[in-house]
């Protein structure tokens, strides 16, 4: 009797072993492929959400857009209505192309599934993707661009917008990463996101981290972020609570700051000019050998500045610094700084 017991408790075990087997794989996936001429489309617009967007030029004469809806349950019923409630719809108007992910009204689930694009398509269409709790990537486009993603990541290898484009990109509770871009208008905020080869940058950023390899010229409006840039041309930012570090400034520095720090490890001798104001955050400026004009005022902190190289006016009035003349022979550029309860150290 305890042998038929043992026999039938082995019994349950495989079955419910098996059963349980099935259940991790159960999945099924309805497909979209739909494709049109390329010489017919000037742009392309992708609407979505729970899922990836991926982008690159295969080669073909077609751009060709395929979706995969995948759903993941032990309740095969259970998948065939989330796969009922989720389609994806195509239309083209005149030369753009528009696919959209649409969901069931009162769309609910705890069913593990995804909504995942490919698209093949020449980079030289304009693109325009909106994609939330996903991912999306972008291999190269040399058109205008608009990029809107929110709780998800954003790449791109190759951004490069005509003379007369922009490539914009929104980018929210995510991480970032652009390797080359010419001209970017960026919106990001609850991020990390970092750019390697940059032209032109005009940066709006709110609790972030903003690395840059190397840019020619950035337009920054900040709040509680932090910046980490590499080499740069010219920097023009208002900031609060943010703190601002530069390995190297080749030409223009404005800066507006208020309760961060500044810092430029190396400004180049052919620097054509500094301007910073600035309360609670120190600012630290490696000018090194380079000659330049010098008009500094510090309340109630310090200014360290090449003395023996200085030749100008000093005047110290109780809580009050000031500075101005010329370092070294003072042909150079120019620096201006204004601080408030923030040391200034131009060695």
């Amino acid at each position: 009797m305890k042998q038929k017991v043992k026999f039938f408790a082995c019994l349950f075990f495989l079955v419910v072993w098996a059963s349980g087997m099935e259940a991790v794989a159960a999945k099924k996936a309805k497909e979209y492929h739909e494709s049109w001429p390329s010489n017919s489309v000037t742009t392309l617009e992708i609407s979505n959400k729970f899922g990836d967007v991926n982008v690159a030029y295969k080669g073909g004469s077609n751009v060709t857009v395929d979706v995969i809806i995948t759903v993941e349950s032990s309740n095969e019923r259970k998948i065939d209505d989330l796969l009922e409630q989720i389609s994806v719809s195509f239309s083209k108007t005149g030369n753009t192309v528009t696919a959209e992910t649409h969901f069931s009204r009162g769309f609910s689930t705890r069913l593990q599934f995804s909504v995942d694009y490919k698209v093949n398509i020449p980079p030289d269409k304009n693109l325009n993707i909106t994609n939330k709790y996903g991912n999306a990537f972008v291999n190269e486009l040399n058109a205008s661009g608009s990029f809107d993603i929110s709780y998800g990541n954003f790449d791109a290898n190759q951004l490069k917008a005509p003379a007369d484009g922009l490539v914009e990109l929104e980018l929210a509770y995510g991480k970032g990463g652009v390797e080359s871009a010419n001209n970017l208008l960026v919106e990001v905020q609850y991020s990390t996101i970092n750019f390697g080869n940059l032209g032109e940058l005009d940066l709006d950023s709110k609790y972030s981290i903003i690395n840059i390899d190397k840019a020619g010229s950035v337009i920054a409006d900040s709040k509680y972020d932090t910046f980490n840039f590499g080499l740069v041309g010219a920097l023009s930012s208002t900031t609060k609570y943010t703190r601002i570090k530069v390995r190297e400034l080749s030409q223009k520095l404005i800066v507006d700051a208020g309760y961060g720090g500044i810092k430029v490890d190396k400004v180049d001798e052919n620097f054509e000019s500094v301007q910073i104001t600035n309360s609670y955050g120190q600012i630290s400026l490696g000018l090194g050998n380079a000659n330049y004009l010098l008009d500094a005022s510090c309340d109630y902190c310090g200014i360290s500045y090449p003395e023996s190289n200085f030749s100008g006016n000093r005047i110290s009035e109780r809580q009050m610094r000031k500075v101005n003349g010329k370092v070294g022979s003072g042909t150079g550029g120019t620096v201006f700084v204004k601080s408030r309860y923030g040391q200034i150290n131009l060695d």
